[in-house]
């Protein structure tokens, strides 16, 4: 459908209230008239987040394993400022849970799989959590939560514009990535700043007390 939370660039969007358990799920799709070029841009430009990768084929490189240090540490939002067309989305995601974007920092970052690559089960830190996939390759994301005392799996299946909004400390993983061509998507954490100054005190996922550093007041940005 046509939008009016965005600029022209967005060509069509379905967002749906769903759960996960208890919990609150946003998912759906945006599409935007350039999203191919996005793509195109960050695998040109993957060595300015994976800076090793640089001279390596694009296809044959463990991004985030080879490149741990720099994984997440710099402002996602400022090397590839086409994604900032999500925000009126993630507004839109807060307004339905009841939430004040005033109150949060935006944190993103780049995942860039060749064939194989997959996510194991992991939480985030902070209060929301989401991603947005920008190319995929037939995978299926999976969220966990307990339901009598059993531990039940929500799959949901990707595709590329496909979008997600929900809190942080869901459990999940992801499908390796089963073609040849490269899966990539933008991960992001909405957090407090309380949230973050705890985050970066105990030094978690290995972020070096940088962590300030790489985020930005949601107000900001939207």
């Amino acid at each position: 459908m046509p939008t009016d939370l965005a600029d022209n660039r967005t060509v069509e969007y379905h967002l749906e209230e769903k759960n996960i358990g208890d919990e609150l799920l946003i998912e759906g799709s945006i599409i935007p008239n350039d999203l191919r070029e996005i793509y195109h841009d960050i695998v040109h430009r993957r060595f300015e987040v994976y800076p090793n990768s640089e001279n390596v084929p694009e296809t044959d490189y463990d991004y985030p394993s080879y490149d741990w240090a720099t994984y997440h540490e710099y402002k996602c939002i400022d090397v590839f400022p086409q994604l900032r067309f999500l925000f009126p989305y993630i507004k839109k995601c807060l307004e339905i849970a009841k939430d004040d974007y005033e109150d949060y920092y935006f944190k993103s970052w780049i995942n860039v799989w060749p064939k194989g690559q997959k996510i194991i089960p992991h939480r985030h830190y902070g209060e929301w959590h989401g991603y947005y996939v920008i190319n995929d390759t037939d995978t299926k994301t999976y969220y966990t939560y307990k339901e009598d005392g059993k531990n039940m799996v929500v799959p949901l299946q990707n595709y590329s514009g496909h979008f997600t909004f929900m809190p942080a400390h869901i459990v999940h993983w992801a499908d390796p990535n089963p073609q040849d061509a490269l899966r990539i998507s933008t991960g992001y954490n909405i957090s407090t700043l309380e949230q973050l100054q705890e985050e970066d005190f105990e030094n978690k996922n290995e972020r070096g007390g940088k962590l300030l550093d790489i985020v930005t007041p949601l107000k900001e940005l939207i």
